[in-house]
């Protein structure tokens, strides 16, 4: 399961980061973790949102590796 990071801009919709659960990790410890990384972004300033869906700019890049 992978989840996005993503920010609104008035450029549009930008993916900031992405995180997928973890070999022996449960899906309750996976929810906690995310909530922990979504308070570490706004609390450094950057207003994200968790997303099932990355941008396209962040799927092209991921080809490109």
């Amino acid at each position: 399961m992978t989840t996005y990071l993503n920010m609104k801009t008035k450029q549009g919709v930008e993916t900031v980061d992405e995180v997928s659960i973890e070999l022996n990790q449960s899906p309750k410890e996976f929810r906690v973790y995310l909530a922990k990384m979504i308070a570490e972004y706004k609390l450094a300033g950057i207003d994200v949102y968790r997303s099932s869906r990355c941008t396209k700019e962040w799927a092209r890049k991921d080809k490109k590796l």
